[in-house]
């Protein structure tokens, strides 16, 4: 059995972050190993989310992988520069197959906190990767595309991506692009690869993307191909959110576990 790590943040309501890794990597009989990057609280009244200070972030990286072989991991909310600066600095000493899931998240009028983060993403940390997993909105902004609508903009985006050194790119358009079909992406090198479902109408779909690439990671760690993992996932997701738990009419988390039923 492999050992997988995952470097993300943590979300209260367990259906995205850390918790979400963890429970997909258990479900994919993997064994998770985790650093926890931030603490968000998912209130009614929006998401509180504290920085876990960049020194911290180094000492449970050094925990792991001095002590345990691990060939496969996976990053997701890094939060800040020094975080994503920290995480590049140690796996790069330590090579192992890297899915980047490249979670943008930033406060209204930080244009210089996220030009920096951007361009660190694409210079420092997606050159370690071997897949990426951006949706819509972030593929756009890493590519320079800005917004993305059609599938050719995302075959664009995707080699504009690999550009920075990624081989390999998912670009997830879930429910963002019209029509009644979801629609993902895989650059796989120079071969392209279109995955597609029926939409699902539901609210539970609070931790889609941190679940996806999780669940990528874990059958990367089983043997899978990268197009068979990204099939599986795509599957695993679908029934995560067709049997999800409802918090409110506006909100819900994918079930990891609804794969076993």
């Amino acid at each position: 059995m492999e050992n997988v790590l995952t470097i993300a943040g943590s979300d209260s309501l367990a259906g995205g972050g850390i918790q979400a890794d963890l429970k997909t990597f258990e479900e994919l009989n993997v064994f998770g190993v985790s650093v926890l990057t931030s603490v968000a609280s998912i209130l009614p009244s929006g998401v509180s989310l504290y920085q876990i200070d960049s020194a911290i972030i180094k000492q449970q990286l050094d925990s792991i992988l001095t002590q345990l072989p691990v060939h496969f991991a996976k990053t997701g909310l890094l939060g800040d520069l020094p975080a994503l600066e920290t995480v590049c600095d140690e796996l790069a000493a330590h090579p192992l197959k890297l899915v980047v899931d490249p979670v943008l998240v930033f406060k209204e009028g930080d244009t210089q906190l996220q030009s920096d983060y951007l361009k660190a993403m694409q210079q420092r940390l997606l050159p370690l990767g071997f897949v990426t997993t951006p949706n819509l909105d972030e593929a756009g902004q890493l590519s320079g595309l800005g917004k993305i609508t059609t599938k050719a903009e995302m075959v664009t985006a995707a080699k504009a991506i690999q550009a920075f050194g990624c081989p390999n790119v998912v670009i997830k358009g879930g429910n963002r692009l019209p029509g009644d079909t979801a629609v993902d992406y895989l650059r796989y090198g120079e071969q392209d690869f279109w995955f597609e479902s029926p939409k699902i109408h539901q609210s539970t779909t609070d931790g889609a993307g941190c679940t996806f690439s999780a669940a990528i990671t874990g059958q990367l760690a089983n043997g899978r191909s990268l197009p068979d993992a990204v099939n599986d996932a795509k599957r695993f997701v679908h029934l995560g959110i067709e049997h999800g738990v409802v918090i409110s009419p506006q909100l819900g988390s994918v079930w990891q576990g609804a794969s076993r039923q």
